[in-house]
């Protein structure tokens, strides 16, 4: 399918010894080469294929949709896609970009697509500028197969007239009922401006659902107020946390913000947010550390004599959760440290390159980081592509006893660098020494 440097590997190893042999003849010499040269080129010719078939049988397709029925068709496409690819091609990074072109396309002609629904209900286009941020896995640029949403919406400030009357209406409407406004007059720009958003993250939700975003059971979505507002409106929740622990936004929710990534739309807005928050954020101390304890004191499934722990009833007994003890203390680990040296990337691997690049890690451990995240990740896909029928929750457990005996080996050393790396932020941080 795409390029894979494993051939080149293979080759080079079934020829070593031939290349080696200093009494081959010029045409002896010649035939090696040009069978190297047909292998990479039928690989090259693969990519070539592969790429025109992404751009024009699913990109170019989304751009074109009319409709959310045929972008859930795409969308659909896609996932079958790229999991064959996963199967045949056994690179997680090429998985992960692939499913940030497919689903960002996707985003994106939603918006325009709902965009024109606004206009065409009388409440105009967005009267100011505004970004459509990713977060969680799509934020870090690691989704899987399965996705679910984790978005917030940040906009500007405006100036100007810009309410029609259906949006006047209907702002006045909402007031009067849900907070007590008694008059039209009485309704403020800011509040119209604040309820065309609701109403447009609220159709935001429905439409990427409709397409095969699942809803956020948490709720880390637009249509849910605290993940909506202008840059003043943020920073104030984020204050309000922060600094006097109180206000509509909780520890988690810090966290998640860590992982923002603009989707569509005024990138500027977001990276001015990103520069104040992390600001705050790093400045405070105290908050810091509890961040911290917590990446430190999350668990995996070993054993103190590097067994599995397993479930001991229910219906998931004798099976181990990947994502929450495995891949989520690494996610955490990793991003704590990143953000304390001041490392603002939202990808995991790429924070683990850079605190190797600032001396931070060392060369080994950032090989190690590098291969564990890549085996949980493995797991996780093959875990999600096995039980399709199920729902997202079972998805993340599997049965170390089906795993075969490297399998479980390289499960074991993931989990034991996991550990190590939680060690490393509690010697370096939490004993007094700054990272």
């Amino acid at each position: 399918m795409a390029l894979n440097l494993i051939t080149l590997e293979n080759f080079l190893a079934e020829n070593k010894e031939r290349m080696h042999d200093k009494a081959l003849l010029r045409h002896e010499r010649y035939r090696i080469l040009s069978k190297l040269r047909d292998k990479l080129q039928h690989s090259l010719d693969d990519y070539i294929r592969f790429e025109s078939e992404l751009s024009s049988l699913v990109v170019d397709k989304i751009a074109s949709s009319k409709t959310f029925q045929d972008l859930l068709l795409c969308h659909k496409r896609a996932v079958a896609g790229i999991e064959k690819y996963f199967f045949e091609e056994d690179t997680i990074v090429d998985v992960h970009d692939l499913f940030r072109i497919v689903r960002d396309g996707l985003t994106i002609r939603v918006i325009e697509l709902v965009e024109a629904e606004m206009e065409n209900e009388g409440y105009g286009y967005p009267p100011t500028n505004f970004v459509w941020v990713g977060m969680g896995s799509e934020g870090r640029d690691e989704q899987t197969l399965l996705t679910d949403q984790d978005n917030m919406v940040l906009y500007g400030e405006v100036e100007d007239e810009f309410a029609t009357d259906p949006l006047k209406n209907a702002c006045y409407e909402y007031l009067k009922n849900d907070k007590g406004v008694g008059n039209p007059k009485e309704v403020t720009k800011k509040q119209l401006l604040d309820y065309y958003f609701k109403v447009f993250a609220e159709k935001m939700v429905e439409r990427l659902h409709e397409v095969g975003f699942e809803k956020c059971k948490g709720g880390v979505m637009p249509s849910n107020e605290k993940w909506r507002g202008s840059i003043d409106q943020f920073r104030d929740r984020l204050i309000q946390r922060i600094t006097y622990e109180k206000g509509i936004f909780e520890t988690l929710d810090i966290i998640i913000l860590t992982d923002a990534r603009p989707i569509y739309g005024d990138k500027n807005l977001l990276n001015s947010f990103r520069q104040e928050f992390f600001k705050i954020l790093i400045d405070n101390k105290a908050v810091m550390k509890d961040l911290y304890e917590s990446a430190v004191l999350m668990p995996t499934a070993l054993s103190f004599f590097g067994n599995f722990k397993t479930e001991k009833s229910g219906e998931h007994k004798d099976m181990i959760n990947i994502k929450l003890l495995g891949w989520a203390p690494l996610i955490l680990a990793v991003r704590m440290v990143a953000i304390t040296n001041e490392i603002f990337e939202t990808n995991t691997l790429k924070r683990v390159k850079l605190l190797r690049e600032k001396n931070v890690i060392r060369r080994e451990m950032e090989a190690d980081l590098i291969d564990a995240y890549l085996i949980f990740v493995k797991f996780r896909l093959q875990s999600q592509s096995n039980n399709k029928d199920s729902n997202q929750a079972n998805m993340n457990f599997l049965f170390p006893r089906n795993l075969s005996d490297d399998e479980q080996s390289k499960l074991r050393k993931a989990m034991r660098t996991v550990e190590s790396f939680q060690k490393f932020i509690q010697e370096r941080l939490l004993f007094g020494q700054p990272i």
